[in-house]
């Protein structure tokens, strides 16, 4: 038999630009992903000590001027646009060896597609919030006038950081069309030949599919739409075994009811699904901006949380949605909360304070001149004053009218030094003799004067 390697031992292809410096700036470090057209790197700005990602067009390119002048349009779209839920792309150049790149910022997560991939299908609350985010950043483009006519799961980046809500991230405009190009335009005329798909045919509007009619940012809600179909359902509204039976179903077909493959959707959030993918542009949302506010009011009055939400549910709420567990614990419905929350959604403070202001107490503020002020003390210094006053007087006058009777009498008679008659009685009454013939009696007092009379008296009131 012939000699065979071990399996284990087979050769694994190294990567030859990996540890390589471009422009003497990035060093490429590890192989984050590739797609059709290149290869996105790990890689350190070295005169920052940064990390970034690095897009690097595929070698196979390297004579195709139409993949090169794809390259070059998507680095120009991507940093025309400056918005958080769109890719940051911070250079481009191109090495001695012919190597062109991208430098971006880099992203922690996953894509959408890979997402889809464990997890399909998603939440109603969850897919909502994902395209209200990429609808965030379709908008910000086609206010730029870019048309990114590649949305799909695999360029809807799901980033994931410590401490921090997920963020969705769209990448990839390597196929943006610029909406102020005309037909007659050189580059415009190479990148989208005749016969040629620009784009994935599953997501793909019916006039892109067809090449009849000039693209709008229409074009792009019809991508949303399918994106938001396949979230909702776990699968895509049209499929088929070639790209070319897909196109051709976009163009005449119409999309299966969603309802029917997830009966529980809410009919406003299917209506929005539906208009999404009408076939007439014009009947569709005009741009990403309409899709999102449409899908952003209907997703607050079905009570949908999202990245936008600053509504928390009460406690009183949480016990009307949920029920109490044998062990003692709440277990909430989570459909039966949001309809709780949309019922018992607040009003408008414009409609709460119809027709009834706020009151407050007002508030005096003297503007008066210092010398007033100090006038208006000085009076009322005085009056009080004077009040004490009268308080005095009127305390004195009440204590000389509370004076006893007995007190205001002055005693002029002296008593006898025997008070005791004596005991022998005397057979006649005897005349009592005058006063001036008792040797031991004193002279009568002097009457006062009335003015010696009160001073005696508040002497008294004060000896008391």
């Amino acid at each position: 038999m012939p000699l065979q390697a071990d399996p284990t031992l087979a050769d694994v292809p190294v990567d030859r630009l990996i540890g390589q410096v471009f422009d003497g700036k990035y060093r490429l470090e590890e192989r984050l992903g590739g797609g059709g057209m290149g290869t996105v790197y790990r890689a350190t700005h070295l005169l920052i000590d940064r990390q970034v990602a690095i897009k690097v067009l595929s070698q196979r390119f390297a004579g195709d001027e139409t993949a090169q002048q794809r390259f070059r349009r998507e680095a120009r779209a991507a940093g025309r646009i400056q918005h958080p839920n769109a890719v940051t792309v911070t250079d481009f150049g191109a090495t001695s060896d012919g190597y062109l790149y991208i430098v971006m910022e880099l992203l922690e997560g996953r894509t959408l597609r890979e997402l889809l991939a464990r997890e399909s299908p998603l939440d109603f609350a969850r897919a909502v919030s994902i395209i209200l985010q990429t609808c965030d950043a379709v908008g910000a483009a086609h206010d730029a006038g870019l048309i990114h006519r590649d949305l799909k799961p695999a360029n809807i980046f799901i980033e994931q950081r410590s401490n921090s809500p997920a963020t969705v991230r769209v990448l990839d405009f390597g196929v943006a069309k610029f909406a102020v190009e005309e037909q007659d335009d050189d580059d415009y005329q190479t990148l989208t030949q005749v016969g040629t798909l620009i784009g994935t045919p599953r997501y793909m509007s019916p006039e892109q599919c067809s090449g009849v009619g000039k693209l709008t940012p229409a074009s792009d809600v019809y991508s949303l739409g399918i994106i938001l179909y396949e979230l909702l359902s776990g699968a895509v509204p049209f499929s088929a075994e070639t790209p070319l039976a897909i196109a051709l179903k976009h163009v005449s077909e119409s999309p299966p009811p969603l309802h029917e493959a997830v009966p529980s959707v809410p009919a406003k959030l299917e209506a929005i699904v539906n208009r999404a993918l009408a076939k007439n542009p014009a009947d569709r949302f005009a741009d990403g901006n309409e899709f999102r506010h449409e899908l952003h009011a209907t997703a607050h009055e079905l009570g949908l949380e999202h990245a936008d939400t600053v509504q928390t549910p009460s406690m009183e709420a949480l016990r009307n949605a949920g029920s109490e567990s044998p062990s003692g614990r709440l277990v909430i419905d989570l459909a039966t909360l949001r309809q709780v929350q949309a019922s018992s959604e607040e009003k408008p403070a414009s409609e709460v304070w119809e027709g009834k202001r706020p009151e407050f107490d007002r508030v005096n503020v003297s503007f008066e001149k210092p010398d007033k002020l100090r006038r208006r003390r000085r009076l009322v210094l005085a009056v009080m004053i004077v009040f004490i006053g009268f308080v005095a007087i009127a305390a004195v006058a009440s204590r000389w009218w509370s004076l006893s009777p007995e007190t205001q009498i002055v005693s002029t008679a002296v008593p006898s030094a025997s008070p005791s008659p004596s005991p022998e009685p005397s057979p006649s009454a005897s005349p009592s003799p005058s006063p001036a013939t008792r040797p031991n009696q004193k002279p009568p007092k002097k009457k006062q004067s009335r003015f010696g009379s009160f001073v005696n008296k508040v002497k008294r009131i004060f000896h008391r």
